[in-house]
């Protein structure tokens, strides 16, 4: 920011959001340390950066604005160079009525609207955001927009795809992807995806689960973008027709990123995944995945059996992983031989000794799972059941003195006995090995900042599964703030469905009994569904109805 010292302490002293002694310590720090002094007070915690901003913008009688839902106009914000916008801290947005709108975390600073007017010809019409958010929104629009000019400029009109990347435009590309892994991994996204269509290339980041689009290339950018991703990967850059799999170690602001590249070939090119693993980040404990008291009461007690399988089910993206590391986390202890096998190593965990499949040299599931059984484990954790082979090694292991944790995909509890009898696994041997299923799903906690309570009509809160009893709730929802990104969500949590193996079930399993069979007597059993742990979260203000619809069948 460029706040004028004398200024800015005026207006905050004359608001009484800063008090005199702590603006003389602000001005003392900022005078011993350098920088500025906005700067300085959001760092020592006299004073948010919103509240900066909205004291200026009602003082100086212009509108406030938060840029992580505004419409910013692409093309106008690339009428002010990346170097003035940074230096500045100014973010065109859009062009209305002949003035150029444009948002500043210092709108004292006339010689900031002066270059700005010089430069682009027009009136500035000045408005007023927080300098985290005018910092975000340069990198996204102006600094990303930059790579794109710089690309389109010094690429040829068209690529023979015979030839690989040429050097002449090697270098916007090679800012081009760093830049594309960098926003992905500042918004937290999960994923990067990399879509070809006729006339463009799509960019979308999975963020808390959902998928929004991110940035829309040129055409002509994608025979370098993906060949330059793909030699980043140890792909190969000549094979077009088949999917291929590969690794990314990077760092980007500081952090090391694995990335895992996923290509697929479609009719208007390659489309590529990047799944983002964020190495240093450490694993949750079983009590901070979402489980609730009873819950984690029922896991724990699985967990603590010397022998047998533990299933944890979902689609993909569910949180199984985390779930599974989590529970590894509780058990590990000097006294277990715990060995893993798993696509990729996700996390490291002290104590534990971990292997990653590589079908290259025939190191798979089933042969990673026959390897470790002659290494004298305690207990095993296989990353994922994919084959009857995998299957029915890995319910085997269970009955011979192994505890064995797995993930396996099915869309509720019951419904893993059916998969693993799908896949070939005898009953017999499941009813004596299976010691629970606990399926999962995950939803996105609602913003503490913004989630406010909305009535809600009784006909849809019936519709979704209240009773009668709870018609009366008023849910809260989302609304959507600088913290959360305008999204109204901040975070993921997990529902969940657990489901003990009884002998009750295990008898009715051995009889053929079907998903729905199984189902009703989990139920009546104690197993509280999906549906309804969902439902538990809304009451409790973690979660939305909308979320919960979306997300739980």
């Amino acid at each position: 920011m460029s706040y004028r010292s004398e200024r800015i302490g005026q207006l905050l002293l004359s608001e009484q959001l800063i008090t005199q002694e702590q603006l003389d310590e602000a001005l003392r720090v900022q005078s011993e340390r350098g920088g500025k002094l906005g700067e300085v007070l959001v760092r020592e915690l006299i004073l948010a950066e919103d509240q900066i901003a909205e004291i200026l913008a009602e003082q100086k009688d212009l509108p406030h604005v938060n840029l992580a839902a505004y419409p910013v106009d692409p093309a106008v914000a690339l009428m002010l160079p990346l170097g003035m916008t940074q230096r500045r801290g100014v973010m065109p947005l859009r062009v209305d009525g002949g003035k150029l709108v444009m948002a500043m975390a210092d709108p004292l600073d006339v010689e900031a609207i002066d270059e700005a007017e010089l430069l682009t010809g027009m009136k500035v019409s000045p408005v007023v955001a927080a300098a985290s958010q005018v910092r975000f929104a340069i990198e996204k629009f102006v600094a990303g927009g930059d790579t794109l000019l710089s690309l389109q400029n010094e690429m040829p009109v068209s690529v023979d795809d015979d030839v690989a990347v040429d050097d002449d435009y090697d270098v916007p590309v090679v800012r081009l992807v760093n830049q594309l892994i960098r926003a992905a991994a500042r918004e937290n996204a999960s994923d990067i995806h990399i879509e070809p269509a006729a006339e463009h290339i799509r960019v979308r980041y999975r963020v808390d689960g959902v998928l929004r689009e991110a940035a829309r290339l040129p055409k002509a950018a994608q025979r370098p973008l993906l060949s330059r991703i793909k030699i980043m990967a140890d792909l190969d850059i000549t094979e077009r027709r088949r999917p291929q799999d590969g690794r990314i170690s990077i760092v980007a602001d500081g952090k090391q990123l694995d990335l895992r590249v996923a290509t697929l070939p479609t009719p208007d090119g390659e489309s590529i995944t990047i799944r983002l693993l964020d190495a240093a980040m450490s694993f949750h404990a079983l009590d901070d995945v979402g489980l609730t008291g009873r819950q984690y009461e029922i896991v724990s007690r699985m967990l603590k059996r010397p022998w047998g399988a533990v299933l944890v089910s979902g689609p993909t993206g569910s949180g199984k992983s985390t779930t599974m590391y989590a529970a590894i986390h509780e058990i590990n202890d000097v006294g277990k031989n715990i060995i893993t096998v798993e696509d990729p190593i996700e996390f490291r965990m002290e104590g534990v000794t971990q292997t990653a499949v590589n079908p290259k040299v025939g190191y798979t599931f089933a042969a990673g799972l026959r390897t470790m059984l002659r290494s004298d484990p305690d207990v095993v954790l296989v990353g994922e059941v994919r084959d009857p082979e995998t299957a029915e090694i890995a319910v085997r292991a269970a009955l011979t003195g192994h505890l064995v944790i797995t993930s396996i995909h099915t869309n509720d509890a019951p419904s893993a006995l059916t998969r693993l009898n799908d896949m070939g696994v005898p009953p017999y041997i499941t009813s004596s090995a299976l010691v629970g299923v606990v399926a999962q799903r995950l939803v996105r906690k609602l913003c503490e900042r913004c989630k406010k309570p909305v009535p809600v009509a009784q006909e849809r809160l019936r519709a979704v599964g209240f009773g009668e009893e709870e018609l009366g709730l008023v849910p809260f929802e989302a609304v959507g703030c600088p913290s959360c990104n305008g999204t109204g969500y901040r975070g993921r949590t997990g529902v969940f469905e657990i489901m003990n193996f009884s002998e009750e079930m295990a008898t009715l399993y051995l009889r053929n009994a079907s998903a729905d069979e199984l189902r009703a007597q989990a139920i009546a059993e104690g197993m509280r569904p999906l549906r309804r742990d969902a439902l538990d979260r809304v009451i409790a203000g973690i979660t939305s109805l909308d979320e919960v619809e979306r997300v739980v069948v």
